[in-house]
């Protein structure tokens, strides 16, 4: 049961983080560089948005894909680490709260860390047993069967 808690939470954090990704990555294509070539804004304050803006979509979607990883391979990171993540994304959220109009992206962001943080907690001691990994059969030095 807790298995199944830790992965809901881990894939529901993932689904949000990489739809907030991708949200930021259409918005790249379709809205943003067209804002800002419009904008008069220096080129080099254009191109430091741009950066900026695919860092971001692209870090959420690549920690969005370390959660779905996580989610079935829990000790592939540290728990340590699956933590510091979901705080980055409540840095992120109250930024965006303060700074953007639109709320629902900074929600999203809630969401994922919220999920990520429960997950943290839900985070299976050892892994469920099963088949051994390999068995190999005792060394006998050639000659000695």
């Amino acid at each position: 049961m807790r298995l199944k808690g830790f992965r809901f939470c881990m894939l529901v954090g993932a689904l949000a983080l990489i739809g907030v990704a991708l949200f930021y990555l259409v918005n790249y294509v379709v809205v943003l560089k067209i804002a800002l070539g419009n904008s008069g804004v220096q080129p080099f304050i254009q191109h430091s948005i741009q950066a900026m803006w695919l860092s971001f979509a692209c870090q959420g979607l690549l920690i969005g894909l370390l959660y779905v990883l996580v989610a079935y391979r829990p000790h592939a990171v540290s728990r340590e680490v699956i933590v510091l993540l979901g705080l980055i994304q409540l840095v992120e959220a109250v930024l965006l709260f303060a700074l953007a109009v639109g709320k629902v992206l900074a929600m999203l962001l809630v969401v994922a860390a919220a999920f990520v943080l429960l997950g943290a907690l839900l985070w299976p001691r050892r892994l469920p047993a099963g088949p051994p990994a390999s068995v190999a059969a005792p060394h006998q030095p050639v000659g000695e069967a």
